[in-house]
């Protein structure tokens, strides 16, 4: 079982001015702290978007055509049969005619969630071309909780994983400097450079063979990144960001991020915590241990979250849309439960949209966070105003807006969702 880790303290990277001496090289941009910081303006999002991302581990391709209603999906790193069908949209949701589910952004980032209940999410971001960016951006991002379903145990302990890097290019967007990284699931080099390249229309920022590592979530053997690895990053036209690192020669090392750009000023709380969301819940399968883990398959379902009824809260309310006959892993045209309240907490005087001390309560009928006596909890048991017994658990959250509304993306150990717990996340996007 992983236990937290304290976060490392890094030092800033200064990003050195690269001269070109004659020839075609283009040159770093250095920030400005007066000029314009960010990502170029999008163009407008189409109706048909082919979207490139990762399932931790490994890398996805997606394409939603919402002209003539089809779908296909495609896994990369681990290969196996391209899926296809049709489309139908309910309450915000794209339908897809095999049983899986996706909420789209159009043009600028898809969760989806590729089948049944048991099956862990993809984030996914459209980047097409290898764009340059204006002065230097950062990024913030979770750990995607890797599946022991794909041989990896690590992720089955209270780790709430998350981290930070930043970025800037060249004149044309090929050359990528990152630099900054930072966060409690990082290892090696703090700085590493990358390279953008466009195969069948779809770019992706490469660092094959860098020993940085976005999230050490990396099997129960080592942290260290093999050097067989392919380390992928793709970012958004809007500033979504995903990133993945897998080797395609062994199934069971990997890991993934997810992410938005980090907002040029702090965030309002209570502005955040006042709109409707909808998005995904995704608890991930755990493996039985001697830690009281119990073995169970990942859960993956669609949630709605609403202002809490306080005025001036920083609380969202919400909860699972329930199952049916025909949607067991969540009706979307039903409606959703308010059994689960998130509270944001205060805002990283550091970090714009970073909240690293959010608290979440859920319902818990078997009082497993009561009855837990292992090693690493830290939730505490209630009492709700109906006389259910509840768990309110830590978290950590990441929050961006692009283009004008707010992405949240939630990290968290769930001591309710089963003896031993499980890894938790929430992706939202503001409706």
């Amino acid at each position: 079982m992983r236990f937290f880790k304290s976060i490392g303290s890094t030092g800033l990277f200064a990003i050195t001015l690269l001269t070109g001496c004659g020839g075609n090289k283009t040159s770093l941009i250095v920030p400005d702290p007066s000029a314009t910081i960010g990502l170029p303006t999008p163009a407008a999002a189409g109706p048909v978007n082919t979207y490139t991302g990762a399932q931790s581990p490994g890398e996805w391709t997606l394409t939603l055509d919402n002209t003539n209603g089809k779908f296909s999906y495609q896994p990369v790193t681990y290969p196996a049969t391209a899926t296809s069908g049709t489309i139908t949209t309910s309450n915000g949701f794209t339908v897809l005619s095999t049983g899986g589910l996706a909420l789209e952004v159009e043009g600028r980032a898809t969760i989806l969630r590729p089948g049944s209940v048991t099956e862990p999410v993809v984030f996914t971001v459209p980047q097409t071309e290898c764009y340059p960016i204006t002065g230097r951006v950062r990024f913030q991002y979770l750990a995607m909780p890797v599946s022991p379903a794909r041989g990896i145990g690590s992720s089955a302990g209270p780790t709430v994983g998350y981290g930070g890097i930043s970025a800037s290019t060249d004149s044309t967007g090929s050359s990528w400097q990152f630099a900054d990284m930072e966060g409690n699931v990082v290892s090696g080099p703090t700085s590493f450079t990358g390279i953008c390249s466009i195969s069948k229309g779809e770019a992706a920022i490469s660092f094959t063979g860098q020993q940085s590592i976005l999230d050490d979530n990396w099997g129960t053997i080592t942290t260290t990144l093999p050097t067989s690895a392919q380390s992928n990053i793709w970012v958004g036209p809007s500033g979504f960001f995903v990133a993945d690192q897998s080797d395609p020669s062994l199934s069971t090392y990997g890991a993934s991020v997810v992410g938005v750009a980090e907002p040029s000023s702090a965030m309002t709380t209570k502005n955040v915590a006042s709109k409707s969301y909808l998005g995904f819940l995704y608890e991930t399968a755990t493996i039985a241990s001697t830690s009281y883990n119990v073995a169970a398959d990942a859960n993956t379902v669609p949630v709605s979250f609403e202002p809490s009824s306080t005025s001036g809260s920083t609380s969202i309310t919400g909860g699972e849309f329930p199952s049916s006959t025909q949607f067991p892993g969540g009706d979307v045209t039903q409606t959703p439960n308010s059994d689960t309240i998130i509270n944001l907490g205060t805002q990283s005087a550091t970090y714009n949209g970073l909240y690293p001390s959010v608290s979440i309560t859920v319902l818990d009928p078997a009082q497993n966070c009561a009855n837990y006596q292992g090693l690493g909890e830290t939730a505490t048991s209630g009492i709700n105003s109906d006389g259910y017994v509840t768990c309110t658990f830590a978290g950590v959250a990441v929050v961006g807006k692009p283009e004008s509304k707010y992405a949240l993306f939630i990290s968290a150990y769930n001591w309710a969702a089963r003896l031993g717990g499980a890894p938790l996340q929430i992706y939202l996007f503001q409706q």
